[in-house]
């Protein structure tokens, strides 16, 4: 049975520090509905220049740039696992300004344990892999662990298929050294 939004609210699937509750609660306090989820056909990696650097709920790492998670449409099949969350109309502005230089991208999103389908979501994509991963910077460091703390939050399955199918250049998380995650 699917669960879309109710009227006046907006199925948002997130992937990234959308995975976090508190970097999530820090731009749409009122966030509800908020559970494990998946989409298919795309692929999850560190592409995106965040040239402003801002981190929600880490003001001190603002101006500071790193290179941001980023979902595109890829012809395999393929899942990238989230949160699906509902936010009223009123919110979504603070959300798209967090998340400028993404366009919204509907798609179907799926209960990440039962596999139901939970109905038509909004994913933030910006399909611009204008970005490298800066691993000497402190700012992508904290960005990385943001996104890490938010899918463990979700339990262990959840964290182990978000370092296996979230990438670095042509690399899982999982099988980048310098990370140390295995």
């Amino acid at each position: 049975m699917k669960s879309a939004a109710k009227p006046h609210t907006t199925l948002i699937f997130g992937y990234g520090s959308l995975l976090n509750t508190e970097s999530l609660k820090a731009t749409v306090p009122d966030a509800f509905n908020i559970r494990p989820a998946y989409i298919k056909g795309f692929k999850r990696d560190f592409c995106l220049w965040a040239a402003d650097g801002s981190v929600a709920g880490h003001p001190e790492l603002s101006g500071t740039p790193y290179c941001a998670v980023d979902v595109h449409h890829i012809p395999e099949s393929s899942e990238v696992n989230g949160v699906v969350f509902e936010v009223h109309e009123a919110q979504l502005p603070a959300l798209m300004e967090r998340e400028e230089g993404y366009t919204l991208v509907k798609t179907e999103a799926y209960d990440f344990e039962t596999h139901e389908d939970l109905g038509t979501c909004f994913v933030f994509a910006a399909n611009k892999h204008n970005g490298d991963f800066a691993f000497n910077s402190p700012a992508q460091m904290r960005y990385l662990n943001t996104c890490l703390s938010g899918a463990k939050e979700h339990g262990e399955k959840f964290y182990q298929q978000f370092i296996r199918t979230t990438f670095i250049g042509q690399h899982a998380l999982i099988d980048v050294a310098e990370l140390g995650l295995k």
